[in-house]
Parts: C-alpha cells; structure tokens; sequence
C-alpha cells in the first residue's frame, strides 16, 4: 500500500481555492473526490453494502458521488441525507445519483450521531 500525505484542513482549504482560482469546477473537484474515496472503499470491502450519509455542503455532494461509483462497482448503496442539498455543486451531486434518497428524520440524526460518538475510532471515515 503506497502512503500519501494527508493535507491538514487549512491546507485543503488553500488547495481547493488555487485549484478553483486556476479553472477548475468545484464539481470536478467533487468528481475526483468521490471517486478515489470510492475506489478506496472498494479496495477495502469490496462489495460490502454501503450506507452513504449526506449533509447539505459539498461534503455530502461528495457523498452522492461516492454512492454513484461504488453502486456502478455493483455495491448495494443506500443513501441517507439530513435534508436536500444546499450548494450548487451539492444539488449537481445529487442530480447525478440515480439512486433513491432516504431523508432523515432530526430523531435519526440524533441517534446516528449518538452511535458515532460511542463508535470505536477506526469504524468510520469523515
């Protein structure tokens, strides 16, 4: 496994203004993301089903192309989501699942959040 280094959140910040500055869509950016967090995924579990939660920002954007690759690999993928996207990339994220979008209830994100906070450290990726 080769080892890559980890930006901290500034300097992805930093990274993603001069890529943004130079020409580059944020959805691009956002194509490229999920896509390697997918790969990623699949590399670890392969086919394992997935549940995909999205926010509102272009995290969850991210989220939604997450969930199109990895259900493209023939993973079972589910998506939920704490509301409707927010951002303009967020809501292109979303127009390009096909998928069905499980819309949460504020009782199931507070149970949610309870479980991660009570999760061991290694069970999840942010």
């Amino acid at each position: 496994m080769t080892c890559r280094p980890i930006l901290t959140t500034e300097a992805m910040i930093a990274a993603e203004k001069r890529a943004i500055d130079a020409g580059t869509p944020v959805e691009t950016l956002m194509e490229r993301a999920g896509a390697a967090l997918a790969e990623a995924a699949f590399g670890f579990v392969g086919k394992m089903p997935a549940l995909i939660l999205c926010g509102p920002g272009n995290n969850g954007g991210d989220g939604y192309i997450v969930a199109r690759h990895l259900a493209e690999r023939g993973v079972a993928v589910r998506v939920a989501a704490s509301s409707e996207p927010k951002s303009e990339a967020g809501k292109w994220a979303r127009g390009r699942w096909p998928g069905q979008v499980e819309i949460l209830g504020e009782a199931q994100i507070l149970r949610l959040s309870s479980l991660m906070l009570y999760s061991e450290p290694d069970s999840g990726v942010d």
